[in-house]
């Protein structure tokens, strides 16, 4: 006799995903238009084109914030570019940009992936700079 099984549904997971120079290109796709966009908000201080260059020569990072929600659908709900400063007495990450939707899904990750991100990089403190309305 076969019995019915319910197989319970997981919390919606959201990861945090490391972006390397040598993927931004394969990766850029997926998160231009958001930088773009970011950029726009904080005030064109840049260009999608200068973060990227930036991104491929190592002089900041990049996490995108991948999974699933109550859709189902796999898909990218934000990303976030940092940078390590050398602040004369010890280095600090700074968050510069950090765009996305459904925040409440992937935050405690983004948050426990930038912390060890700048212990393993020897930073000291993590500096978030913000945008109007974020």
């Amino acid at each position: 006799m076969q019995t019915e099984k319910t197989i319970k549904k997981e919390k919606d997971q959201v990861s945090v995903i490391p972006v390397y120079p040598e993927e931004i290109d394969r990766y850029w796709p997926l998160v231009h238009f958001m930088i773009a966009e970011a950029i726009k908000y904080g005030g064109s201080y840049a260009e999608q084109k200068h973060v990227k260059e930036e991104l491929t020569k190592d002089r900041m990072q990049l996490f995108i914030m991948f999974g699933v929600d109550d859709d189902g659908e796999n898909k990218v709900f934000g990303c976030m570019t940092t940078r390590i400063y050398a602040n004369p007495n010890f280095d600090e990450l700074q968050a510069c940009i950090c765009t996305g939707k459904k925040m409440h899904l992937w935050i405690e990750n983004l948050i426990n992936s930038l912390e060890k991100f700048a212990k393993d990089n020897g930073c000291k403190r993590i500096c978030m700079l913000g945008r109007p309305g974020y």
